[in-house]
């Protein structure tokens, strides 16, 4: 991964982080530093003196190793291109480095955003918010798809300095949607078969294996006959609760983050993604989780009336639905690092029943 330091959170000292400030911005001097516990590359809020003002700023910089530079480095131009051409709330980019020698990188730096972070309290929203908040995504969703449609499916990095879908060994292209779902299905079922995709983390490695032949023939036989799916678009698939600021008074969304490691991909899959982030038939029942879904969808179609959710669109996403549940099973190590083992047992139990509705 050339250009990207393997480098932990705690290896990014004060000196390193004013020293990366110093590299994009040579006259700013680093007043405070502010390390975010959130997400697992190192990001920080920083008070910086500049040339006529005291501010604050945001620093990013790729650490944990689980993200290629090359798709790591298309972060800072992606919130340029959406800062640019929507008016989905991102943080304005002041600067970003893909390569340094000395710090570990790519890194950048954002303009700060005060919001409030609500990924391990969304149940604390009033029903207000919560509403608004879903309602939002629909339409920052159907903004982002708009900028499509893109030349194929795969993923987003960047090649000599610009935006691209990635053609490589590592990172294919896909004519039809289909055959990259196929693909990426079959990468997830073989690591629930190696100790899921972090082994190193995974207590119990075969937890799910017993999961996989029956998986493996029911997508095998049903993704090939799925409807068509439209044309090609960027996908934010983490578009989370912990990948949002809230204005706690409000519930308006202040700025969606984290923008590297996207996806190019059908728009469908992208929403039903979105819909299993957000919507928790678990915590808020299921006719407020149909009612939020509806909100979801209006603000959507209103945003980009030609989409419909037709029968053959609602087909896909219900598929697309278990393909995410099998990608949360695969990464139940690293998400539930810190769970107890009964906390992650229980979500064992839940991915279970999930897709035990399907074969």
């Amino acid at each position: 991964m050339s250009g990207t330091t393997a480098s932990s959170d705690a290896e990014v000292t004060d000196t390193t982080v004013r020293g990366m400030v110093r590299t994009l911005e040579p006259t700013w001097t680093v007043a405070s530093i502010e390390r975010s516990p959130y997400g697992t590359d190192f990001v920080a809020v920083l008070t910086v003196e500049t040339d006529d003002e005291r501010r604050q700023v945001a620093l990013k910089a790729t650490t944990a190793g689980l993200v290629d530079s090359t798709i790591a480095r298309s972060e800072p131009r992606m919130l340029d291109l959406v800062g640019r051409e929507t008016t989905i709330p991102v943080p304005g980019v002041v600067g970003y480095c893909d390569d340094h020698e000395v710090y570990p990188a790519p890194f950048f730096l954002l303009e700060y955003v005060d919001g409030e972070n609500y990924e391990a309290r969304a149940d604390s929203l009033d029903a207000v918010a919560h509403e608004r908040i879903v309602y939002e995504a629909g339409t920052n969703l159907a903004r982002l798809h708009s900028l499509g449609p893109l030349p194929a499916y795969g993923r987003i990095g960047v090649s000599e300095g610009r935006l691209t879908v990635l053609d490589t060994d590592d990172y294919p292209r896909f004519a039809d949607f289909q055959e990259k779902l196929l693909a990426d299905v079959t990468e997830t079922l073989d690591a629930l078969t190696e100790g899921e995709f972090f082994p190193e983390l995974a207590d119990d490695p075969d937890r799910f294996a017993d999961v996989v032949p029956d998986a493996r023939s029911y997508l095998d036989a049903t993704i090939p006959t799925l409807p068509a799916s439209d044309p090609p678009t960027y996908n934010h698939w983490d578009y989370r609760y912990g990948n949002l600021l809230i204005d706690p008074e409000t519930g308006a969304t202040r700025a969606v983050l984290d923008w590297a490691n996207l996806s190019v991909a059908d728009p469908a899959y992208n929403l039903a993604k979105v819909e299993v982030r957000l919507l928790s038939p678990e915590n808020d029942g299921p006719e407020r989780t149909k009612q939020l879904r509806g909100t979801f969808r209006s603000a959507y179609r209103r945003e980009r009336p030609s989409w419909t959710f037709d029968d053959a669109t609602l087909e896909r996403m219900e598929l697309y639905r278990l393909t995410d549940r099998l990608d949360a099973m695969a990464c139940l190590p690293l998400w539930y690092a810190d769970a107890t083992a009964d906390e992650r047992d229980e979500r064992a139990a839940e991915h279970r029943a999930f897709v035990g509705r399907y074969f």
